[in-house]
């Protein structure tokens, strides 16, 4: 049997897991149908695709960084929130488990987890 921190991990993986997918497909929908109008034009991205990132950048005005966050008003922006979603999963999975693990007398391995979640969120919000 699996220890109780396993499972908590597995739960919020799999939610989480089924959660971005759901965004990703909702967001792909109002994008594929055209429900929001995008940044760069579907028909245009075929030629576009061929440039390296910062001529791509320069030739569409597309976001850096976080600065994608500003542009959910533009369908092939909207479906960051899924990606988002999906990468934060992991986080979230360990941040669930440091309670538990303390409870236990665990110290060290909460510490772990909680040093994990710092490591992740320093990671995607660009500070490093």
């Amino acid at each position: 049997m699996a220890p109780p921190e396993h499972e908590i991990c597995a739960r919020w993986l799999e939610a989480g897991g089924r959660v971005g997918m759901a965004i990703l497909l909702a967001t792909f929908v109002v994008y594929a149908l055209g429900l929001l109008p995008a940044l760069v034009a579907p028909q245009d991205l075929i030629e576009l695709w061929k440039l390296p990132a910062e001529r791509f950048v320069a030739a569409t005005g597309a976001p850096t960084g976080w600065a994608w966050a500003g542009l959910l008003d533009k369908g092939d922006y909207v479906n960051m929130i899924g990606i988002a979603a999906l990468t934060s999963v992991t986080a979230l999975a360990c941040a669930a488990i440091v309670p538990r693990l303390w409870r236990d007398g665990r110290r060290l391995q909460a510490a772990c987890a909680l040093l994990q979640v710092v490591v992740l969120v320093a990671a995607a919000s660009g500070i490093v």
